[in-house]
C-alpha cells in the first residue's frame, strides 16, 4: 500500500471530492451533505500553497472567467513548453516545475453540481496543457471559457479537426454550422496552437516511435508538477471582485508571485498552529514585520552593490531572495546550464513537507536561519575590513557571492578575514608571476589590452588601500556603475607633439599650458619665446617651420620629463579614471592633466582617490616641482603600489 505524506493524502482527496461531486449532490441526507462541504473546505484551505503533478490536476473543473483576456500564446510559447519537458531528465525524485498558476474554489452549490476551480493566472499554460493532453489522446481535466461559449466548445469538440485544414479560413469553410460563433480571436490562437503541437509531434527525428511519445507523456504527467497557489476568501461564496482584485494586481505587478513571494505565503502558512490561533495570528505577523525590515534592509543600494550578484543585479522588488538561494545552495548559472526558477522554493516545501505534524515549530527554525543569515551579510556589511575583502572579490568576479557563503561556514570573523586576504593574493600570485616562475616581478603587468581587467583590479586594489589608511570606505556602487579606463600619467603620445595639429588650435593649447602656474616663470618664458617664433615663422611658411617647432619640444619636453620606450606601459605610468574624463582629458602633458583633473572634480565628476593622490604627488619624497611626472614620482608610486599588493601577499614577495 502506497503512503502518503499529509499534503500528498490533502490532494488525493480533494480530486477524489472533485470526482465525485455530482454523486455527493444526491445523497438525502442533509448531514452528510454538510460533512462533505465541510471536508472540502478544509481539504481546500489546507492545500492553499503546494505542489501538484498534472496528474494530480485531470479530475479537475477549471474556468477562466470573463474579465481576463483571451488565450494568446503563439508557436514559441508552445514550443518552450514542449522543449523544456523534452529536454528535462528526472533523476530521483527531480520534477520540471511549471509556473505558479493561482485558482480560487467555487464549491459546488454555488456554481452547479460540480465544484470548479477559477483560474485566476496560469490560464495560457493550463490550455496549452489541456491541448496537449487532448492531442495525446489523454484524459484530462476541462477548462470552461466564460467569455465565450464557442471557445468551450471548440476545445472540446473541434481540436481534432483542425489538422484537416491548411488554414483558417478553410477550417471555418469546412464547418457549416455555426461559422460565425467559431470565427474569433481565442479560437484561432488555439488552433494555431494546437497544429503546433500536431507539428512537433510528428517530428521524426524527435519521435521514432510510440515509446518516445510515451514516455514524454509520463513526464508531463508525473514528473512535471506546477505550484498550486490557491487564494481563499473568508466565506465560501462566490466573490466576484475578491477574484478581478487578485487578477489585477497580480498582472499588474504588485505582487508578483516571485519564488520569495510564494516562500513567504509557505511559511506565513506553515507557522500557523491550529491550537493556537491568536499565538499564529501574533507570529504570523511578527515574521511579515521581520521580513518587511530585511527587505528594506537589502534595499539599500549601497549594501546591494556590496554583495552585486551578477544574477540579481536588476532584482527591485524581492531582493530577500537572495538569502533563500544562498541557504538552499541553489546552483548558480555559472555552475550549470539550467537553474530551475523554483529551486529554492522547493527546498522549503520539501523541508516542511517532512515535518507536517509540527510544521510550524519547524517554520520558526527555518526563519530562524533566514534571520542569521541577514545579520551575516550585514556583519560583512558593517565591518571595514570585511567589506573591502568581499566587495572587491565579488566586484572584480574573483569570486561570487555563494563561494564565500560557503567559505564562511564554521569559521571565526578572523579565520574568515585570512581566508578572503588569501584568495586576492592568490590572484596576484597569478598577475606578478614572473617568466621563470621564481618570485613575483612588479614588471610583469604592462599595458595591454589582454591585461586590462588585472590593472583595473589592481588600481582598484590600490583605491581600496587608500581608503583603508584614511579610515574610510570605497563606494562599490559608484565604482560599479561607472566604466573604468586606464590613464598614462605621463601621456603614452608625449613624444608626438609635433603630429600635423591645426597650427592656432596647436598655439593656443601651448600657449594655455605656458600661462599656468604649473612651471616656473623663467623657464616659461623661455618656451613662450620659442613657441612664439615658431608661430610667426608658421603664418609666413618660413622653411624653418619645423626646426623651430622641433626646438621648442625638446626644451618642453626638458621640462615636463620624458620616459623610455619600454617604460611608458609600466604600472607606476598608470592610474584609474572613468571613461568619460579620460576620453577629456586626450594625451595631455602631465601639468595640463593635473589641470584638467581638478577642473572635472569641481564639476562632479567622480575622481578616484588614488588617482587624486598620483597629480597631487602625494606618494612623492620631494614636491619640488608640479609640472612634471618624474622618475622620483614613478619610484614612490610603484613602492607605493607593492606594499598595497603585499599587505595580501603575506610573505611580501613582489619586488
Amino acid at each position: 500500500m502506497k503512503t502518503f505524506h499529509t499534503s500528498d493524502s490533502l490532494v488525493t482527496i480533494e480530486n477524489l471530492i472533485e470526482q465525485f461531486q455530482p454523486e455527493f449532490s444526491s445523497v438525502s441526507s442533509e448531514e452528510i451533505r454538510t460533512f462533505l462541504e465541510s471536508l472540502q473546505s478544509v481539504v481546500a484551505n489546507n492545500n492553499t500553497l503546494t505542489l501538484k503533478t498534472i496528474n494530480d490536476l485531470l479530475p479537475l473543473h477549471f474556468f477562466v472567467s470573463d474579465y481576463q483576456r483571451g488565450y494568446k500564446w503563439q508557436t514559441q510559447q508552445v514550443e518552450e513548453l514542449l522543449n523544456d519537458i523534452y529536454e528535462f531528465e528526472p533523476v530521483g525524485k527531480g520534477f520540471y516545475c511549471l509556473q505558479p498558476i493561482v485558482v480560487k474554489h467555487h464549491c459546488a452549490k454555488n456554481v452547479g453540481d460540480k465544484g470548479q476551480w477559477e483560474l485566476i493566472d496560469g490560464q495560457q499554460r493550463m490550455t496549452t496543457i489541456f491541448m496537449i493532453l487532448s492531442y495525446l489522446e489523454c484524459s484530462h481535466y476541462s477548462i470552461d471559457y466564460q467569455t465565450r461559449a464557442s471557445s468551450s466548445e471548440f476545445l472540446l469538440k473541434c481540436l481534432p479537426s483542425t489538422l484537416i485544414s491548411n488554414n483558417w479560413d478553410d477550417f471555418l469553410k469546412s464547418k457549416k454550422l455555426n461559422n460565425a460563433k467559431l470565427d474569433n480571436v481565442d479560437n484561432y490562437h488555439f488552433y494555431s496552437s494546437y497544429k503546433t503541437i500536431h507539428s512537433w509531434f510528428t517530428d521524426e527525428k524527435r519521435f521514432s516511435d510510440s515509446d518516445a511519445r510515451k514516455k514524454w507523456l509520463e513526464k508531463l504527467l508525473y514528473n512535471t508538477k506546477v505550484i498550486w497557489y490557491a487564494a481563499r476568501g473568508n466565506e465560501q461564496s462566490v466573490d466576484r471582485r475578491q477574484s478581478i482584485d487578485i487578477f489585477m494586481r497580480i498582472n499588474s505587478g504588485k505582487i508578483p508571485l516571485t519564488n520569495a513571494e510564494l516562500i513567504k505565503a509557505l511559511l506565513l502558512s506553515g507557522i500557523a498552529d491550529p491550537q493556537q490561533k491568536e499565538l499564529s495570528d501574533l507570529k504570523q505577523s511578527e515574521m511579515s514585520q521581520q521580513w518587511d525590515a530585511i527587505e528594506q534592509g537589502l534595499q539599500n543600494n549601497e549594501f546591494w552593490a556590496f554583495l552585486s550578484p551578477p544574477e540579481y543585479a536588476n532584482n527591485q522588488t524581492t531582493r530577500i531572495e537572495l538569502l533563500f538561494d544562498l541557504i538552499s545552495e541553489k546552483p548558480t548559472k555559472l555552475n550549470v546550464q539550467s537553474v530551475d526558477e523554483y529551486f529554492a522554493f522547493n527546498y522549503y516545501y520539501q523541508k516542511l513537507k517532512l515535518s507536517e505534524n509540527k510544521k510550524h515549530h519547524k517554520v520558526e527554525a527555518l526563519w530562524h536561519e533566514v534571520k542569521q543569515s541577514y545579520y551575516r551579510l550585514r556583519e560583512w556589511f558593517e565591518n571595514d575590513e570585511l567589506y573591502h575583502l568581499v566587495g572587491f572579490l565579488i566586484s572584480r568576479n574573483i569570486s561570487n557571492i555563494q563561494k564565500l557563503w560557503v567559505l564562511a561556514e564554521h569559521k571565526q570573523k578572523s579565520e574568515f578575514i585570512i581566508s578572503l586576504k588569501q584568495l586576492i593574493s592568490s590572484q596576484l600570485r597569478k598577475y606578478f608571476k614572473s617568466d621563470n616562475n621564481v618570485g613575483l616581478d612588479f614588471n610583469q603587468v604592462q599595458y595591454e589590452t589582454k591585461n586590462r581587467r588585472k590593472i583595473i583590479s589592481i588600481l582598484i586594489l590600490l583605491n581600496i588601500h587608500v581608503h583603508r589608511a584614511n579610515k574610510t570606505r570605497l563606494s562599490f556602487k559608484t565604482y560599479r556603475e561607472i566604466s573604468w579606463d586606464i590613464e598614462h600619467i605621463h601621456a603614452q603620445q608625449s613624444k608626438k607633439l609635433n603630429e600635423k595639429l591645426e597650427a592656432d588650435i596647436w598655439h593656443s593649447e601651448q600657449s594655455a599650458l605656458l600661462n599656468g602656474n604649473h612651471i616656473p616663470k623663467v623657464i616659461s618664458d623661455t618656451l613662450k619665446k620659442l613657441l612664439a617664433l615658431w608661430y610667426e615663422a608658421n603664418k609666413e611658411e618660413h622653411p624653418n617651420i619645423e626646426k623651430l617647432q622641433k626646438d621648442y619640444i625638446e626644451e618642453l619636453v626638458k621640462v615636463i620629463g620624458d620616459i623610455e620606450n619600454d617604460e611608458i606601459h609600466a604600472l607606476d605610468n598608470l592610474c584609474l579614471l572613468s571613461g568619460a574624463v579620460n576620453r577629456g582629458i586626450g594625451n595631455e602633458v602631465f601639468p595640463a592633466k593635473r589641470k584638467m583633473i581638478i577642473s572635472y572634480e569641481k564639476e562632479h565628476h567622480f575622481i578616484p582617490i588614488a588617482t587624486k593622490n598620483v597629480f597631487s604627488k602625494v606618494y612623492s619624497d620631494n614636491v619640488s616641482q608640479m609640472y612634471k611626472w618624474s622618475k622620483e614620482d614613478r619610484e614612490g608610486y610603484r613602492k607605493e603600489i607593492i606594499d598595497c599588493c603585499n599587505f595580501y601577499i603575506s610573505k611580501g614577495e613582489l619586488v
